[in-house]
């Protein structure tokens, strides 16, 4: 998940990099975000009955409007 950083030291605080830094935030936020998803049980079950459907081909893949007009057929 996360690269290698460049860390230094300077009068006891560490120095990372701007770029490393926002690496670092980006990844903090997105951890927190699926910690979120997952937490929430109603949500979870709705990813799931997604997944069946699209397993049992319920749900139909639009790339271009030849897909839109097979549906209607």
């Amino acid at each position: 998940m996360l690269d290698l950083i460049k860390v230094e030291e300077f009068d006891n605080k560490v120095i990372i990099p701007k770029e490393d830094f926002e690496k670092i935030i980006a990844d903090v936020e997105s951890l927190m975000e699926t910690v979120e998803i997952l937490s929430d049980n109603e949500l979870v079950e709705q990813i799931k009955e997604s997944e069946r459907n699209i397993k049992e081909g319920k749900i139909k893949e639009i790339k271009s409007k030849k897909d839109i007009d097979a549906l209607f057929v």
